[in-house]
This record gives C-alpha cells, structure tokens and sequence, in this order.
C-alpha cells in the first residue's frame, strides 16, 4: 500500500487553493469566491473555533434589543493560530455568502447543530431587522493611518461604494437623488469609465456634463459644476465622530432599517503596534459606534490580534471595548492539519497502526534523553500525524520559531503548505516511509537566505551536494540538519537537548521505517567525519560526546583560540587546583547553610560553622565546627583514624570529600574555563559568521559547566560525616547528615542546657519587669522560691559579690549552659523583682526591676541585697503609699516606691517657687528614696515613715493654697500695670513690693484682695471721668454742627450717613461693674488714647461740616491757609492782603472755604 492510499484526500490531487493563507477582506472576484469555498469545505469547527463562534453569536443575540451595547470581540493567538481564519469563516457565515451554483456558506461548512441553531436565530432576527451585512479589512491599508476614515473605507467597499470619503458621499447622493443610474449612464454611454471617471471627480467633464443634463439647476456650465462639487465634496483629511456615524448610516442603511452589521477588523495589534495614540483612536472609534443610538446594538466589532489584551500594556485600554475574548492555541492548529491535510480513511488505519506499533521501537528510541522526546501521549497522535512523526514534529516547531526573523514563517499559514507538501512528498511511496526532519530545511532555505539566517555560500554547498551522488546527497542533508540544530537555543531555559551528534543525526534522517535503519546509522559517522575532513564541519567533544558545527573560518578561529586556551590552563595546574578547591568549598558551605539548627522545647536557634583548615581552630570544644578534609590533601585512611581517636564528648563535626573522578573533574574544569575565557577573548562579533561560532562556543561553555556539576553530585554522593569518636552519620544528603550530626553535637556542648529550656522565661522576664516577682515563675509551673529555682540559683552563685550584665550573658551563653538569653535577663529580672538581688547603672544609679532596659543589661551591676524586710514592715509601707494617694496591693511595694519619689519631688516643686511664694521645701528625703534601690529603698521608708507622710500632707495642702491664689495675683498685676502713671499707682506698688519682699502671698487674711479692689475703684472713677469729657465736648461740637446753615440744609439720612462715615454717632458707655470688665476696656482703649479721641472732635465734626457743603455745592474748593509769625501790624496786614488774593483767585471756579 503506498501512502497516498491512506488519505481521505490525496495530497496529489488536493490542493491548498490559499496556500495556507487567510486574508479577511470583501474581495468577491471569482478567484476569491472559489478560494473562500474551499476554506467553508476544510474549516474544523471544532475546539476553539467552536467556542469562539458560539461565544460571539450568544453573546450577540442576546444584546440585540436589549439596552446593553453589544461588546466587542478581541480573537488572539500566536503567528498563524488561525485568527485571520475564523474571524474570515465568521464573516462569511454571518452573510451565508451565496455562491454562483445557488449553494451558500452555511451550506458548505460543516458545523456543529450549535452554532448552526444560532445562524439560523440570527437570520431571523434579520427578517425583522433589515437584514445582514458584513464589512472586513485590515486599519492599516488605507487612509493614511487615520482610524475613522480606514474605517470607513472598510464599510463603503462592502456596501459596493468607493472606499474614499468625498467619493462615497458623492454616490450616497446620487442615489438618494435617485439619478444615480441616470448619472452612471451617461458617463459610460460617452465613452468613459464610470471608476475612473470617479477617481477624477472634480476635473470629470463625463461627470459634470451627465448632472447638467439630469438637473440643469446645478449650474450653468460644466466648469460652474466642477466648482461645486469640490466645495461640496471635499477631499478631507479626517472626519468627525458624528460624520463618521453618519456616513456608516448612510451607507449600510436600507428604507431606514440598519441592517444586523458585522465588522471585522484584521491585525489590529500590528496596526497599533507600540503606538499610544493609534490605540486610543481605535478605542474611541469603537466606542462611538457601539454607543450611539442610531445603530441600536444591531452593530458587532471583531478584531485580530496576537497578544490577548491583557497581555500587552499599550493594549489594556481595548479592554472596555472588546470585552469578548477568544483565545487560540496549538492544539487548534493541529486539528486543522490533521483534518485538513492528515485525515486517514478508516479502512487504511487497522494495517497502518500495524507498521506503526511493529516498529514502535525505532520512533522511541529518536532524540532520547532531550526535552522533546517520545513520549506515551505521542501513541494517541501517531496515527493522525503521520506520516510526519511526533518528535519531528516538535522539531520542526522549534526550528521554524528559533530560525525565523521576520515573524512569518512560523505561522500555521506556513505550517499548512510545509505538512501539504510533506504529504505530497511522501504519497507514491510504500507506506512507512516518513518524513524526515531535514525535509524542513529546503522549504525554508530560501526565506533563511534572504533574511541572513545562513549565507550564501553555505547555502550553494549544501545545494551543490544534494545534485551529487546519493553519498553527496545524505552529506547535503546531514549539512542542513546540522545547521538547523545549531540554530537551536542553548540557554538553560529554552535548550530543548538536540544537539548535532551522530545518533541524533541519524535518528531525524531516518526515513524508512521498514529498510534503510541501520544503513543511515552506520552511514552517518562515515560521513560527517568526510566533511570533517573536507573542512565543511567541525567536531567539538562535550559532555555528551562528539557534536559537530558547520566549519567557517570564523569558527576556526575561535576553536584555536579555545585550544591555546586549554594549553594554557594545562600548563598551570596550580590554578585548576584552586578552582577545584573552591568548587568544593563553595557547595559545602551551600550545603551547610541550609542546615537550620535549633535546641531543645524553646527552638533555641544554634550555628554549624564550617571549617576547611588543615588544624581545628582553638575554640573548637567552645563551638560546633564541620572540620572539612578532601581526599586530595588527605588520605581516608588517616582522615577515619584522626576522627577515632577524639574524644565522643567533643562536639566537633568530621566531614571527608573523597577524590573521585579527579582526571575527569580536571577535564572539565579546563573546558568550562577555557570556554569562558575565549568568549571573553573573543568578545561579542558582528559578522553572522561570527555569531553562528560564538552561539556554538557558548553551548561548550554551558555543556562544561553542566559536566563539572554533574561530576561534583558524583564526588558529594561520596561525602562521609563523621561524630568525634568515628560513629558515621547517615541522611539523604550532606545537609541532612550534617543536620543530624550537629543535633548530637549540641547534646555534647552544652550539656547544661535542659535547666533552662523553658518557653515561659521571655513571660517571666515581662511579669518580673511589670508586674512584680510575686508569680512571675508561674510562667514555668515553678511556685516554690526564686532562689531554688536552678537557673536563678546558678545565676546568684556565678554572680558573687557582684558581676556585670554582660559578663553573666556570656558565661551562660557560652558552653557548658548554652541558655537563651530570656532565661538569663528572666532569672535577673525575678531575682530583683524579689528583693534577692539589686542593681545600679553605669552611672552608679539604682535600678529597680521595672525600670531595667534589656539594652543596658550588659552595662548594669548586679549585687545581692543583704538587707531584710519582714511581713510587718510592708503593711507599714503600703500605708504610706496609700496615705499618698498611691493604690499598692500586696507584693507591688518595690514597685510603687519609685512613684512615691516621684510623686514626694513633683509636691515640694508645686509647694512652692519664685517670689511671693513660698520658698521651695528641702526633698531630700525623697531625692534620697529614689537613690536606693531593693530592699534598701524599702528599708528607707521605714525610717522615714513619719516624716514622709508629714511632707506629703503639708505640702499638698501649700500647694493647694498656691494655686487658689495664684489668680488672685495675676489680677493685681494686671490692674497695677494698666494703673501705671496714674496718682495712686506709687502707693499701691509699695504694698505689692512688700507682698514680694515678705512671700506674703499665701498670709491670712489675704493682702492681694484689698489691693485689687482699690485699683478697680481708682481705674473706674479715672475711665469715668475721661468717658464724661469726651460726651461733653461731642455735645458741644455736634451742637455747632447742627447750627450749620448748610447741614440744615441736609435730610435726616444724609446727616446720619455722614456721621456714621465719620464715627461721630453716639457712643455707648463702657461696662465697668468689675476687675475683669475693666482690664478688658483699658486694654480695648487705654487713658491715654480716651484723651486722644476727645481732642479729635473738633477735627472730625469739621470734616463732617465741610463734606455737608461739598454735597450742596459740589464746586466748592477747600484752600489752606499759609503759616506766618506775626510780630508787627504790617505783617498782619501783609498776610491778610495775601489770603484775599488767594481767595480771590479760586472764587472764579466756585465757592471757597478753609
């Protein structure tokens, strides 16, 4: 059975009528028409497509009518997922696009009973609406990238007008006239084309002619026509959103019906690109059209794109208006071809699963051990696959994304014809026959070449063998795979393992399932060591054997820089050393970080130090080292003696690397380092070439680092972790052997430790600090006495006759105890909180359980308290605390000592002060109260007990006393500062000097009160009297005013407002009736200014007079007076001569006054 017998078309007879390529425009030429059936015969709605379709009719139909604006639809997927496909398969359906033979779209296609039941929905819904319509096209061919006149360029070729603007309202015109078909027949009976014609709108003489004869009102001769029609339909620029609107109406629109209207929009992310400005235009187009009311909802948008909306920034502002999104992917690409292209006749599938499952071995075995080989999914896709196997296929893959540079190749568009014509290649021959992988390569040469992926004289080589001999032929495809593969990625992250080895070779050549296998394997080596010796490859040993790269002169001259650089590092073997050390070194600390120790109930958290020097350090029984030796400095033998023979109470960790693969290890390292060392060399090229050989160097520098890794895992597989004392410690890995060992270790250090491994001492320390030491050791389940406690009991010992804090953290801290530090300051903290022990600060200050900082605990002194406090003597002690207003409950008289100074100091301070009070009472007795600290300070109190709660009575009462009459002074002096200058004022401030000199302030009866009330008499008779001459002297100068002929001669309103304007209403008089209402009028108008006011009178009722005959006489002219001393009567008569003259002079303009 030859393959082509397979097929439910034959891949001879079948052909891709669009070569793979969708193009969504209205083009109903009868290539278009016949290229548009075949894409309705191989459309697989199914997946995706299916999905697609139904979201977009749903959500549609269900918007039609409603009140919600339809929302557009935003199709994505990567180059040639079939974007361009399905939105040109939905336009076509949408319309039910009728054929010449009377068949239409919907007929054609298959599709599912679904979306069939939605077309059918939505043709009725155009019997009601005024039918269906559908325009398509891509922004970006016309118009000048101007988004609202491409739109319309779209919209007016599908309704059969011309796409430009002045153009299409010129015909809309015509035919809303209804002389368009008169129009158009003139011109062509004349001899013209009516599109050409069109095209020269405003110098058509056809056309001007054809309108004068149809409506001579349009002017009167052709040229007034020509005029008209390019003032009336200019070639614009840009349009309005609303002329937009409008046009789109004027055009779809039939009998005022809008049709149900289908917009597509194709590659609109390749037409807005990176460009802000075009998205924002796209965005506003839409939304004008999907909002305005005159399209009713009857009015969809779909548009193409690569990248889903939410993918790319500059398109997240599309989001508001194609809120529909479809997404495709891979897997709709290959049910395209496997339908298309692949489909098996049921009848050929039994005897092909046979060939397929009988050398199943063979298909397996291909590209083992890389990121693309066989898998068991694969079984269920073989048979629909072939004849192109699914490994290859995946190579193929990556090959057309990695080795394309224009975005185009990789697309399904390209992956259709590529697999069409695999098929084709493949159909005469017997079934089994596959393609091979390199078949890719002469389907993409060409592109390769023009874009400079490879160069021109490798690709004549590898043209000129395959017309050779067959062994010519097998070099030419061994060549074009080997380019292929070292197009590939290396990077960690995209390396997919295919490298250019003989197997790998011969597994893609193989292209006879049945013959041939084992002659291409055999073949292969002989052959690429031909080219090698031809100079056309280049054989390069990593990590996993021999892989060979296309030789150029170039590349050799990056092979000989490595090589000079291997011969380098071989000749300094110190350095290799070095790297291996620290290869080593540095996995182990790795290794030993990720160990997270910690001891005991409490987690306390505990460090693993590794240690690579040749001796342990001197404090190696004080820490918990991991004593690393290697094999290459040491033997095991004497590495397993050494580690015996220590004591098993040390804590010290034995970590032994061995000296594995020491020539292979040094191999590797000289390759990783000799290839870094040459990229560096080398630095970064310009020519393709030189690109090509620093890509392959760089995969040799990757290859190396993963076999010195490799290498190491080797090498730490073999690592032994020892205990002092020989015992070996097992675990899956370095860390976790280290881990377990360490835990023993710290057993061993710090064998002290369980006395304190408690979670409750931070608890202890927070209760001792706030509360009292009463039940602090509650925390712990521990009532009997602090001193018993063992840790506490440990920390008095050590302490002595006295010890810093810091010297007792780190004895306790430090081996054989090994406590927390709560622990430590929790044990400070109680054994101060019960009076057992007592501190002082850096400053020789005492301090008291609550007032000790955990900072300064290292700068404290803690001694033990020798004085004792019997029951009795607190009870005495809370009654002074009480008598001082101080709430103290059982247990808390330490604590509550420290308010008792405080609030003894802050008594004597408000008992009295400056002069005329008191003199401040002697607080040394509480100065002294807060020096003490413990029972010491307790012990204080009882000796004082009497005086202390004398002081505290007597001097709350003074203080008392001094702020009642702390007002009344501030009065006097208030009252005296504003009597100042006045008769009484020296009288008065003689007593008050006296208050002052004696500290009477606080006498009985009260010397402030008499004083205050003789200065509030003075000051009121002195306001009085200043009040009674200002009234009288505004009586005597309102009187004169009033006796004025011209203010007479005013109303009552203009006499008001000229006082009003002038402050000479009457005035109010001041309240007077205390201390207060004084001070507040004096300081509102002091004496002084009551004086100023009163000789202000005259002045301001003259001014008041003088504005009265302005008003009557607005020409009146105010003169002033010249100043002269007179000392003789001629001198009298001399000024009076000179004032009539002045006089004389201004009566011609008008009555005077001064």
């Amino acid at each position: 059975m030859l393959n082509r017998e397979i097929y439910q078309l034959d891949p001879q007879q079948n052909r891709l009528e669009n070569n793979g390529v969708a193009e969504v425009k209205d083009d109903q030429s009868a290539q278009a028409l016949k290229t548009l059936r075949y894409e309705l015969q191989t459309f697989v709605c199914d997946g995706e497509y299916q999905a697609g379709l139904d979201k977009i009719l749903s959500a549609y139909l269900r918007n039609l009518g409603s009140q919600h604006e339809q929302p557009g639809v935003w199709i994505s997927g990567f180059f040639g997922s079939g974007k361009s496909h399905l939105a040109k398969m939905l336009r076509a359906l949408w319309t039910n696009q009728p054929f010449n033979d009377g068949v239409s779209a919907r007929d054609i296609a298959d599709l599912p009973p679904e979306v069939k039941d939605h077309f059918k929905e939505l043709s009725s819904a155009a019997n009601r609406h005024g039918g269906l319509h559908a325009a398509s096209g891509t922004l970006g061919s016309g118009a000048n990238n101007n988004v609202r006149l491409a739109l319309l360029n779209i919209v007016f070729k599908s309704a059969g007008l011309p796409e430009q603007y002045h153009q299409a309202r010129f015909v809309l015109w015509l035919k809303k006239q209804g002389i368009f078909d008169q129009v158009k027949a003139k011109v062509e009976t004349a001899g013209d084309s009516w599109d050409d014609e069109l095209e020269d709108l405003y110098v058509s003489r056809s056309i001007a002619g054809a309108l004068l004869e149809v409506d001579s009102t349009l002017g009167n001769d052709v040229k007034e026509v020509r005029q008209l029609l390019r003032e009336q339909y200019p070639n614009v620029q840009d349009v309005t959103n609303q002329q937009m609107v409008d046009a789109i109406y004027d055009a779809l629109a039939k009998e005022g019906q809008f049709p149900l209207s289908l917009v597509v929009l194709d590659e609109v992310q390749q037409y807005v690109g990176s460009d802000t400005d075009k998205a924002h235009q796209v965005q506003e187009v839409v939304e004008t059209c999907c909002k305005h009311s005159i399209f009713q909802n009857k009015l969809l948008f779909v548009a193409t794109g690569q990248s889903a909306l939410s993918g790319m920034p500059n398109l997240q502002r599309l989001l508001g208006r194609f809120q529909i999104p479809i997404q495709l992917s891979d897997t709709d690409v290959e049910s395209v071809i496997r339908k298309v292209i692949l489909q098996k006749k049921a009848s050929a599938k039994p005897q092909l699963e046979q060939v397929l499952q009988s050398h199943l071995g063979e298909i397996s075995r291909q590209l083992r051990g890389t990121k693309i080989e066989h898998h068991q999914d694969d079984e269920k896709v073989m048979l629909a696959d072939y004849p192109l196997l699914p490994v290859r296929r995946r190579f193929w893959e990556r090959v057309l994304r990695i080795v394309d540079t224009t975005g185009t190749v990789s697309q399904l568009r390209n992956q259709l014809k590529v697999i069409h014509e695999a098929a084709q290649a493949t159909a005469d021959l017997p079934l089994g026959h596959v393609v091979p992988a390199d078949f890719i390569y002469n389907q993409i040469a060409v592109n390769l070449l023009q874009t400079g992926v490879i160069s021109k004289e490798i690709a004549e080589t590898i043209g000129r063998l395959s017309a050779g001999d067959a062994d010519d032929k097998l070099k030419s495809r061994i060549l074009g795979l080997v380019l292929l593969i070292g197009k590939l990625p290396s990077d960690p992250t995209a390396d997919c393992g295919v490298r250019a080895t003989a197997d790998m070779l011969a597994d893609l050549l193989i292209d006879d399932l049945n013959n041939g296998k084992d002659s291409i394997r055999t073949s292969v080596p002989k052959l690429l060591q031909a080219l090698a010796d031809e100079g056309l490859v280049m054989p390069m040993q990593t990590s996993i054997g021999t892989e060979f790269r296309l030789q150029t002169q170039e590349s050799a001259q990056w092979y000989d820089t490595l090589r000079q650089e291997e011969a380098d590092l071989r000749g300094n073997m110190q350095r290799i050393e070095n790297i291996r050390v620290d290869l080593l070194h540095k996995e182990l600390r790795r290794q030993v970080a990720q160990v997270r120790l910690t001891q005991g109930k409490c987690n306390e958290p505990r460090q693993v130090i590794p240690c690579f020097d040749s001796e342990l350090p001197k404090d190696a029984k004080e820490k918990v080292y991991a004593w690393v030796q290697d094999g290459w400095s040491i033997d095991e033998k004497s590495f397993l003696a050494d580690a015996r023979s220590r004591q098993p109470g040390e804590p010290t960790i034995f970590v032994f690397v061995p000296a594995r693969n020491r020539s292979e290890l040094t191999s590797a390292i000289i390759a990783e380092n000799a290839a870094h060392a040459t990229l560096e060399k080398r630095g970064i090229p310009n020519t393709d070439a030189g690109k090509d050989a620093r890509s392959a160097m760089e995969t040799r520098y990757r290859d190396a680092q993963k076999q010195v890794q490799a290498l190491l895992r080797e090498i730490f597989d073999g690592v032994q972790v020892l205990q002092a004392g020989g015992n070996e410690v097992d675990g899956n890995t370095i860390a976790d052997r280290v881990e377990t060992a360490a835990k023993a270790s710290l057993i061993r250090l710090y064998r002290d430790f369980d006395a304190a491994d408690h979670n409750g001492w931070g608890k202890v320390y927070d209760r001792a600090s706030k509360e009292g030491g009463q039940n602090a050791l509650e925390a712990l389940s521990y009532s009997g006495d602090a001193e018993q406690q063992p840790v506490c009991a440990a920390i008095k010992r050590y302490i002595g006759v006295s010890k810093k804090g810091n010297e007792i953290r780190e004895h306790f801290l430090a081996a054989p105890y090994g406590w927390p530090q709560d622990a430590i300051d929790g044990g400070l903290a109680i054994l101060m909180a019960t009076g057992i022990l007592i501190a002082y600060d850096n400053r020789n200050n005492p301090v008291t359980a609550t007032t000790l900082d955990r900072k300064q605990i290292t700068q404290t002194s803690f001694k033990p308290e020798s004085i004792t406090i019997r029951p009795v003597d607190l009870i005495k002690i809370r009654g002074v605390l009480s008598s001082s207003g101080i709430d103290c409950q059982p247990g808390e008289e330490a604590s509550k000592l420290p308010l008792l100074a405080e609030k003894g100091r802050d008594l004597a301070k408000r008992a009295g002060g400056e002069a005329p009070l008191p003199k401040t009472p002697d607080s040394r007795i509480f100065d002294e109260l807060a020096r003490h600290s413990g029972n010491a300070q307790l012990k204080h109190v009882l000796d004082e007990l009497d005086a202390i709660k004398q002081a505290v009575k007597e001097w709350a009462d003074i203080a008392q006393r001094i702020e009642a009459r702390r007002g009344d002074w501030a009065l006097l002096k208030n009252l005296l500062d504003l009597g100042r200058g006045l008769s009484f004022h020296a009288a008065i401030q003689t007593e008050v000097g006296a208050i002052v000199s004696h500290r009477s302030l606080l006498d009985d009866p009260n010397p402030v009160s008499g004083l205050v009330q003789q200065l509030v008499n003075k000051l009121r008779d002195a306001i009085q009297f200043h009040v009674q001459a200002y009234q009288d002297r505004y009586a005597e100068c309102l009187a004169q005013l009033q006796a004025d002929s011209h203010w007479q001669q005013l109303s009552e309103q203009q006499q008001s407002d000229i006082l009003g304007k002038r402050k000479l209403l009457t005035l109010a008089k001041p309240a007077l009736n205390d201390a207060v209402a004084i001070i507040d009028s004096l300081n509102d108008v002091s004496l002084e200014q009551w004086t100023d006011r009163t000789e202000s009178l005259a002045s301001k009722f003259d001014n008041a007079r003088m504005e009265a005959v302005q008003l009557l006489q607005p020409k009146l002219q105010r003169i002033s007076l010249p100043r002269k001393t007179f000392e003789t009567e001629a001198d009298v008569d001399t000024w009076m001569a000179e004032v009539k003259q002045q006089i004389l002079d201004k009566l011609n303009d008008g009555p005077v006054t001064f």
